[in-house]
Protein backbone atom coordinates (compact mmCIF):
# COMPACT_ATOMS: atom_id res chain seq x y z
CA UNK A 1 0.00 0.00 0.00
CA UNK A 2 1.53 3.27 -1.16
CA UNK A 3 0.64 6.08 1.05
CA UNK A 4 1.37 9.76 0.18
CA UNK A 5 3.72 11.07 2.53
CA UNK A 6 3.87 13.95 0.68
CA UNK A 7 0.75 15.84 2.58
CA UNK A 8 2.05 17.44 5.46
CA UNK A 9 -0.15 18.82 8.60
CA UNK A 10 0.42 21.95 11.27
CA UNK A 11 -1.49 23.69 13.63
CA UNK A 12 -0.74 26.93 15.56
CA UNK A 13 -1.17 26.49 19.44
CA UNK A 14 -4.21 29.09 20.56
CA UNK A 15 -4.58 30.74 24.36
CA UNK A 16 -6.51 28.03 25.85
CA UNK A 17 -3.77 25.21 24.46
CA UNK A 18 -0.93 26.01 27.81
CA UNK A 19 -1.73 23.06 28.81
CA UNK A 20 -0.45 21.99 25.38
CA UNK A 21 2.42 24.49 25.33
CA UNK A 22 3.80 23.96 28.92
CA UNK A 23 4.33 20.11 27.88
CA UNK A 24 5.76 20.97 24.48
CA UNK A 25 7.89 23.38 25.92
CA UNK A 26 9.91 20.82 27.71
CA UNK A 27 10.29 18.41 24.77
CA UNK A 28 13.32 18.68 22.47
CA UNK A 29 12.96 20.41 19.04
CA UNK A 30 14.52 17.28 17.90
CA UNK A 31 11.66 15.48 19.73
CA UNK A 32 9.01 17.59 19.48
CA UNK A 33 7.14 16.31 16.36
CA UNK A 34 7.67 12.46 17.23
CA UNK A 35 6.34 13.59 20.46
CA UNK A 36 3.48 15.24 18.95
CA UNK A 37 2.72 12.13 16.79
CA UNK A 38 2.64 9.82 19.26
CA UNK A 39 -0.04 12.11 21.24
CA UNK A 40 -2.21 11.69 18.30
CA UNK A 41 -1.87 8.12 18.22
CA UNK A 42 -2.45 7.96 21.49
CA UNK A 43 -5.53 9.70 21.33
CA UNK A 44 -7.04 8.28 18.30
CA UNK A 45 -6.49 5.04 19.61
CA UNK A 46 -8.17 6.10 22.83
CA UNK A 47 -11.14 7.33 21.16
CA UNK A 48 -11.75 4.14 19.30
CA UNK A 49 -11.28 1.76 22.23
CA UNK A 50 -13.86 4.29 23.52
CA UNK A 51 -16.59 3.80 20.81
CA UNK A 52 -16.09 0.21 21.24
CA UNK A 53 -16.41 0.09 24.75
CA UNK A 54 -19.51 2.44 24.36
CA UNK A 55 -21.33 0.22 21.91
CA UNK A 56 -20.46 -2.53 24.16
CA UNK A 57 -22.33 -0.93 26.92
CA UNK A 58 -25.17 -0.24 24.62
CA UNK A 59 -25.39 -3.95 23.41
CA UNK A 60 -25.26 -5.29 27.35
CA UNK A 61 -27.75 -2.82 28.52
CA UNK A 62 -30.07 -3.87 25.56
CA UNK A 63 -29.56 -7.30 26.81
CA UNK A 64 -30.26 -6.84 30.38
CA UNK A 65 -33.51 -4.74 29.42
CA UNK A 66 -34.49 -7.53 27.36
CA UNK A 67 -33.77 -10.14 30.46
CA UNK A 68 -35.95 -7.61 32.48
CA UNK A 69 -39.07 -7.61 30.63
CA UNK A 70 -38.88 -11.33 30.32
CA UNK A 71 -38.47 -11.62 34.15
CA UNK A 72 -41.35 -9.62 34.48
CA UNK A 73 -43.50 -11.08 32.07
CA UNK A 74 -42.13 -14.55 33.62
CA UNK A 75 -43.87 -12.83 37.66
CA UNK A 76 -46.90 -11.60 35.87
CA UNK A 77 -47.66 -15.06 34.55
CA UNK A 78 -46.83 -16.48 37.63
CA UNK A 79 -49.11 -13.76 40.12
CA UNK A 80 -51.89 -14.72 37.14
CA UNK A 81 -51.49 -18.63 37.70
CA UNK A 82 -51.86 -18.35 41.46
CA UNK A 83 -54.79 -15.46 41.17
CA UNK A 84 -56.64 -18.11 38.66
CA UNK A 85 -55.69 -21.21 40.99
CA UNK A 86 -56.61 -19.54 43.84
CA UNK A 87 -60.49 -18.49 42.44
CA UNK A 88 -60.86 -22.13 40.86
CA UNK A 89 -60.89 -23.37 44.11
CA UNK A 90 -63.30 -20.95 45.79
CA UNK A 91 -64.72 -21.73 48.90
CA UNK A 92 -62.58 -24.80 49.37
CA UNK A 93 -59.04 -23.79 49.75
CA UNK A 94 -59.84 -21.32 52.81
CA UNK A 95 -61.30 -22.58 56.45
CA UNK A 96 -62.73 -19.79 58.81
CA UNK A 97 -61.88 -21.04 62.28
CA UNK A 98 -61.99 -18.64 65.19
CA UNK A 99 -62.20 -15.69 63.12
CA UNK A 100 -58.96 -16.66 61.42
CA UNK A 101 -58.29 -17.66 57.04
CA UNK A 102 -56.37 -20.68 56.90
CA UNK A 103 -55.12 -22.02 53.70
CA UNK A 104 -55.37 -25.83 53.41
CA UNK A 105 -52.56 -27.99 52.08
CA UNK A 106 -54.30 -28.47 48.85
CA UNK A 107 -54.10 -25.32 48.13
CA UNK A 108 -50.26 -24.15 48.84
CA UNK A 109 -49.94 -27.86 47.04
CA UNK A 110 -51.46 -25.98 43.78
CA UNK A 111 -49.87 -22.80 44.40
CA UNK A 112 -46.44 -24.78 44.67
CA UNK A 113 -46.89 -26.77 41.77
CA UNK A 114 -48.10 -23.44 39.85
CA UNK A 115 -44.99 -21.74 40.56
CA UNK A 116 -42.74 -24.43 39.81
CA UNK A 117 -44.47 -25.45 36.67
CA UNK A 118 -44.02 -21.86 35.79
CA UNK A 119 -40.46 -22.21 35.82
CA UNK A 120 -40.74 -25.39 33.70
CA UNK A 121 -40.54 -27.60 36.81
CA UNK A 122 -42.84 -30.57 36.24
CA UNK A 123 -43.29 -33.33 39.26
Amino acid sequence: MKVNWEKRYSFRLKEEDEEIYSLLAKVPDSRRSETIRQMLRFAARTISDGQKVNQDNQRLLTELKLLKDNLEKQHRELLERIDSSLAMRGGQQISKSDGESTITEQAIDDSASAMLSSFGVEF
